[in-house]
């Protein structure tokens, strides 16, 4: 099988090595790996790969792709990636994100139960401020709402849990297994899912009607102590109403990795709003990534040798 390589990203652990495509290469024994660096490059040699990997594939790629089975990709969403019109190439998305995004999810957690955030200003005002860590809490306990329990979910709860702390999830089909969780709610528990927890965090899809899902009603309903964080897609919180919930003090905190609007222009709200922490859709990066992608990937069945 010729496997076509296009991994070109702004983002260094994105994009491969020479020596990641060499330990590719050799264990993906029986097939020809090819790596290119321009979308140029690639487009010419689409016409003859049977496999793609890649980190978007756009509709009107697939007419010059006649020997193409199958698109392969790092990224855990859907969006970048059509659907072959024909039906006849399979997409392929990365499932090893868990154990990257799990420990920026407890690092999010750690860092606004413990108030780093008001020892950081206290330190850019040369302030010598203890009172902020009054009211901190132990971990122990504490109850996490995962709003989308599939495998990323799942692989935090493992680790919150080593915590001590009290898992809930909350997921589309309540039916499925849902390991970790201490108890799991439907999309229609939400508010009452919401009320109860310590920490919410959103690892939601964008590809699936979850826009706005923690929306004004659910910030109403929540803890005046509780934080949120999203980890999934910007598009599942309402901007607005987290913002008047922070400025009113309705809710603690918030940690976001992702923002409704990327890269988060200069004049938004939300880079000066009370009590908010901000990460450039960073959940994921890690110097390993491209490493366990590809240890993943060398395993598929449909790649192996």
């Amino acid at each position: 099988m010729r496997v076509l390589v296009f991994l070109s990203n702004g983002v260094p652990a994105f994009q491969p090595t020479a020596e990641q495509l060499a330990r590719l290469s050799a264990r993906l024994v029986g097939h020809e790996v090819v790596a290119v660096d321009s979308e140029a490059a690639f487009l010419e040699r689409l016409p003859d790969a049977e496999a793609v990997v890649v980190w978007r594939f756009p509709e009107a790629w697939f007419a010059r792709a006649g020997a193409l089975r199958h698109v392969l990709t790092p990224a855990a969403g859907r969006e970048g990636f059509a659907l072959d019109p024909a039906g006849r190439v399979a997409r392929h998305f990365g499932r090893f994100h868990g154990a990257i995004m799990a420990e920026s999810l407890v690092g999010m957690i750690a860092f606004n139960n413990r108030r780093f955030g008001a020892a950081l200003a206290a330190q850019g005002e040369r302030r010598w401020d203890r009172s902020p860590f009054s009211a901190c809490r132990v971990l122990r306990g504490q109850v996490v709402l995962i709003i989308g329990f599939g495998a990323i979910g799942q692989h935090a709860a493992r680790l919150l849990s080593a915590l001590g702390m009290v898992v809930d999830g909350l997921r589309r089909d309540v039916r499925r297994p849902s390991p970790g969780a201490a108890r799991v709610f439907s999309v229609e528990q939400r508010l009452e899912a919401v009320a109860g927890a310590d920490h919410v965090v959103c690892i939601l899809p964008g590809d699936t009607g979850t826009e706005r899902f923690l929306d004004a009603a659910a910030f109403a309903r929540m803890k005046p102590s509780a934080c949120v964080y999203n980890i999934g897609r910007g598009s599942a919180i309402d901007a607005d109403a987290l913002l008047d919930a922070l400025q009113a003090g309705r809710i603690a905190g918030a940690f976001l990795d992702v923002v409704p609007e990327e890269p988060l222009p200069a004049s938004s709200p939300l880079w000066t709003a009370p009590n908010l922490s901000l990460t450039p859709h960073a959940a994921a990066i890690s110097a390993d990534y491209l490493d366990l992608y590809f240890e993943e990937l060398a395993a598929d069945s449909i790649l192996r040798g």
